[in-house]
């Protein structure tokens, strides 16, 4: 029957909704341990990207492919990133409150909020470069500000994004069932053109 079809248009958008869900549960498994949180963002990433901007079926074989090709070397930088985002968020939590209080007047707050976001961006570059390129862990730090502070437009929009997802995760449990897989596609319209000019013409098309 039509309907039963996989190139059938209510097909296609069932295995959309379907990858959605699972590459989110399968993002939140892979973060379980911590450690292996990293090389879950960027299985995470890359899944999505080739599922739904390249229209590639199998995406939780190739999350899971990702993830243990990318495993060794996303450790380093995880532990470096875990205390980074905690002392970020404690960062504007106080900016946030001494605002409020009237510590300090909401001008240096916006500054304040702005450098923040823009270094929580910086990190959503760095698990998407991992399951594109090969980089010692000092190469994948220096190349990821660089990269990011050279697009400071989409890392400070990437930073807003990821921000809200994760406040929103925090606070609430079903988001957590969609919207890591949906931010990591918006992420790619983001991160992508960043990535362009030093992919080769193979590279990119894959």
């Amino acid at each position: 029957m039509k309907i039963f079809n996989p190139d059938n248009a209510l097909m296609i958008t069932m295995t959309q909704i379907t990858d959605c869900i699972f590459l989110s549960m399968f993002w939140m498994l892979g973060c379980f341990p911590v450690v292996t949180a990293g090389a879950s963002f960027a299985a995470l990433y890359d899944a999505s990207f080739r599922a739904y901007r390249k229209g590639e079926r199998h995406s939780w074989h190739r999350f899971w492919k990702t993830f243990r090709g990318n495993l060794k070397e996303s450790i380093p930088p995880t532990l470096l990133v875990i205390p980074a985002v905690y002392g970020l968020l404690r960062c504007l939590i106080a900016v946030w409150n001494a605002a409020v209080y009237g510590t300090i007047s909401w001008t240096i707050f916006s500054a304040g909020a702005l450098m923040i976001v823009t270094a929580f961006g910086i990190l959503c570059v760095m698990f998407p470069m991992i399951s594109r390129f090969q980089n010692s862990l000092a190469g994948l730090l220096r190349n990821t500000v660089v990269l990011a502070l050279a697009n400071a437009p989409r890392t400070i929009a990437l930073g807003m994004i990821n921000a809200a997802t994760a406040l929103l995760c925090v606070k609430f449990i079903i988001p957590l069932f969609f919207l890591p897989a949906l931010t990591a596609l918006i992420s790619s319209l983001l991160i992508e053109p960043m990535f362009k000019p030093y992919m080769s013409e193979e590279n990119a098309a894959v």
